[in-house]
């Protein structure tokens, strides 16, 4: 039988898988996994959820830091590439 995941740790995993293994094996990544687990813990109360949430927030701001940047939907990137194309045919 395995361990359930609540759906603030599987959010939270979904994004660590897109921003790679180097981000995911962090020790931040775990902290992070870990306070998700205790917010998705039935009973938590409502002060220490306050608490656990501000220090999720603070978590997700750094490791979206060390994230590679999305190199897939760069407009700038795509437009800077073309017209050196088109310089080149000239």
């Amino acid at each position: 039988m395995g361990v359930s995941v609540g759906e603030l740790e599987a959010a939270l995993r979904a994004d660590l898988e897109r921003w790679g293994a180097t981000v995911a094996d962090s020790a931040l990544a775990a902290a992070a996994l870990d306070t998700a687990r205790r917010l998705d813990t039935p009973g938590v109360s409502p002060s220490a959820a306050s608490l656990l949430h501000g220090q999720l927030r603070q978590y997700l701001a750094d490791l979206r830091d060390l994230a590679p940047p999305k190199e897939d939907d760069d407009e700038v990137a795509d437009l800077q590439a073309e017209y050196q194309g088109l310089r080149a045919v000239q």
